[in-house]
């Protein structure tokens, strides 16, 4: 009806009602009017009196079902409608148009951001037809959107008891359980989704699980028999091996085999990040290297590891003197056991031999011979890769030149086993996924996306990047040869073709002839000697609305690797591997209350050039949320959200339910003046040229 109509109708039923107050037909049209006009509560009672004098009109209970949707009295409503359709059955047709409607409303105001609105349309909805699962996974969706996990978590639960089949769903309540600090509900949840339906994305739902839960939960009861789920997710690439490195640890602490699958898994795929783990394979080690031990097999998986780390272990002095005569005997390729090699293996890179290559002519077990693919073929490539890098810039700069060098001790950071990639999906449906209140406003791009990494280093994020994405097209730029190399041998191992790679310095790409819609810079403009101004080359680079990622140290965060800094002064500690080697051991070593041993909770402490970027790097600069905000504003750039950890999103949701977007960055600064360890990772956020 028209709002003259409704008018009109208003009128000549208050005639009619006048002479024949009790008349039901007019009393309901009045009712109906009212509805349609906005007024629910005035329906509700004039259709309630309608119904009143004629208790079987089917009409009346569907409107009056109408009109207490409206309100929010949905159980009263679905009571109605329910009523309308046991009366007339013509009626099927009508709620289930209505169904439609109310869902669908759902849908487009969660697609625009209008959370209260898309709450209400799926309360609606479930109220009318409380088995339609996907509404009530929905409203799980936009009840987590809103910072309600525990309201969002119960319609999961409704949508997996209606479908246990909807693993999707499976992955939005583990998200929710672990925002709510269920971490160990969450993997149960992993663990049941993927005996129905093991998909990527129930896989990844599972390395989130494990990498949000704590080392100290590893002996719950609840995660018995999770071993052999953890070493395939490390060895068969469901997300970074070091993601899961912590809990894998604990639980290979708690066994005693040497020939356990997850601790061969975890030593092939990521460096230990764990002290006590740590110092027994240092034991181990140097127990198979003193005796004679035949276990070709498992000194191959230390060597693996002993690799990835760069020889961070502690090593005595009649270790070295025992290798010394391993490194003299290697001299004849020939000289040493397969069992003398591996061990040789275990303690310097076997391409540092002086017979590297020959090693390659000779036959060995299966076990050593992916040692030498590891130790000397790769390594081989990479010195031929170094050749073929073309160079965008020059690299004036002193720090540039500085930090250059410091990168081209080992490629940095080393990596074994890459994320298996999910089906590429648009970036800018990736974003609002990730961000669904932000204020992005689309690429508009509908061919190829031109997406700039600056600083690279050996190209994981590169090619996760180039996977991530649809029709995505990467340059992958660094200042150092080695990671260079490093990152195309391991692009064209994966079969990775979108991506090129070159040598430049950021604050010399501004002369580059090209612009992107999307740039990625994490972890490097804090190593720039003026960052800022680095930011500023890279922003002239971006096109309008392009999307940039950057990421910056945190001063609160740092406040052990400065006081490391200083340890490292005090006593001297050279930037070699023995230098770092020997910082290690005593930071190591120094009790668990000690503020200073705090830093050991970062993945970096665990290798030789990963320690010396963590504590021994040539040039740092820390920053705090308000130089973001403030550098932001001055470059007239949108704040698109910080990437955090679910447990993160709520703890903020919590403290500012008025900011759903979770965009303002002075909450961001409270929040973590009173946690200060939030962004121990570093400041991760998306930000939007306007």
């Amino acid at each position: 009806m028209q709002a003259g109509q409704l008018a009109e109708a208003e009128r000549l039923c208050r005639e009619i009602l006048a002479a024949t107050p009790n008349d039901a037909a007019s009393i309901h049209l009045l009712g109906f009017v009212a509805y349609k006009s906005g007024r629910p509560h005035e329906a509700i009672e004039l259709i309630g009196r309608a119904l009143a004098l004629d208790e079987a009109n089917p009409d009346c209970h569907f409107n009056l079902g109408l009109a207490l949707l409206a309100a929010g009295r949905l159980a009263e409503a679905a009571s109605h409608v329910g009523r309308a359709t046991a009366l007339k059955p013509d009626y099927t047709k009508a709620v289930a148009s209505l169904i439609d409607l109310t869902y669908n409303g759902g849908n487009q105001a969660l697609q625009q951001g209008r959370l209260d609105e898309a709450i209400a349309c799926y309360r609606r909805t479930v109220a009318l037809r409380p088995g339609f699962a996907e509404a009530h996974s929905n409203l799980g969706v936009a009840l987590m959107a809103r910072g309600q996990a525990a309201e969002a978590a119960a319609a999961y639960r409704c949508a997996i008891e209606i479908n246990p089949q909807l693993t999707t769903v499976y992955r939005n309540l583990g998200r929710a359980l672990v925002a709510q600090g269920d971490v160990v509900g969450a993997i149960a949840l992993a663990r049941r989704a993927l005996d129905i339906t093991p998909t990527d994305d129930i896989k990844t739902f599972f390395v989130l699980c494990i990498r949000s839960l704590p080392p100290t939960a590893a002996s719950d009861p609840a995660l018995d028999g999770i071993a052999p789920l953890l070493a395939r997710a490390m060895t068969e690439g469901w997300g970074r091996p070091g993601d899961l490195a912590g809990v894998a640890a604990a639980l290979i602490k708690r066994r005693t085999s040497a020939d356990d699958a997850l601790l061969r898994a975890h030593l092939e795929t990521t460096p230990v990040c764990d002290i006590d783990l740590e110092r027994r394979l240092t034991a181990e080690r140097r127990r198979l290297l003193m005796t004679g031990d035949d276990d070709v097999a498992f000194v191959c998986t230390l060597a693996w590891q002993c690799f990835i780390n760069e020889y961070a272990f502690a090593q005595g002095d009649d270790e070295h003197q025992r290798v010394t005569e391993l490194h003299d005997r290697s001299v004849d390729a020939g000289a040493l056991s397969p069992r003398e090699l591996a061990l040789l293996a275990a303690y310097v890179p076997l391409h540092s031999l002086p017979n590297a290559s020959s090693l390659l002519d000779r036959a060995w077990p299966a076990p050593l011979g992916a040692v030498l693919d590891q130790q000397v073929r790769e390594p081989l490539q990479e010195a031929d890769d170094r050749a073929k890098i073309p160079a965008l810039t020059a690299i004036d700069d002193a720090v540039s030149r500085a930090v250059r060098a410091q990168y081209e001790e080992s490629p940095y950071p080393r990596w074994a086993k890459a994320a298996r990639p999910g089906a590429p999906v648009a970036i800018d449906q990736s974003l609002h996924g990730q961000f669904r209140l932000a204020p992005l406003r689309p690429l508009g791009r509908t061919g190829p996306v031109d997406i700039l990494i600056a600083g690279c280093g050996t190209g994981e994020q590169a090619i996760e990047t180039a996977q991530r994405y649809a029709n995505a097209r990467v340059l992958a730029v660094d200042l150092s040869l080695a990671s260079l190399a490093y990152a195309r041998r391991m692009t064209r191992a994966l079969g990775v073709t979108n991506v090129d790679y070159a040598q430049a310095d950021i604050l010399g790409l501004g002369g580059l002839d090209r612009s992107f819609d999307a740039i990625e810079s994490a972890g490097v403009l804090h190593h720039l000697a003026d960052p800022l101004a680095g930011w500023r080359v890279l922003l002239s680079l971006l096109r309008r609305n392009g999307l940039m990622f950057i990421g910056l140290y945190s001063r609160r965060a740092r406040h052990a690797v400065n006081l490391a800094r200083e340890l490292i002064a005090q006593r001297g500690y050279g930037d070699t591997a023995a230098g770092v080697r020997a910082c290690r051991q005593e930071i190591m070593g120094l009790p668990d209350d000690s503020p200073l041993k705090a830093v050991t909770r970062f993945g970096d402490f665990y290798t030789i050039s990963n320690c010396r970027d963590l504590l021994f790097h040539v040039q740092e600069h820390q920053f705090e949320i308000q130089d973001i905000k403030a550098f932001l504003a001055e470059s007239g750039l949108t704040f698109i959200g910080f990437q955090a950890d679910p447990a993160v999103q709520q703890l903020y949701q919590t403290r500012f339910p008025h900011d759903p977007a979770m965009i303002d960055l002075d909450c961001w600064s409270a929040l973590e003046a009173d946690n200060p360890l939030i962004f121990t990772n570093m400041y991760q956020f998306w930000v939007q040229k306007t």
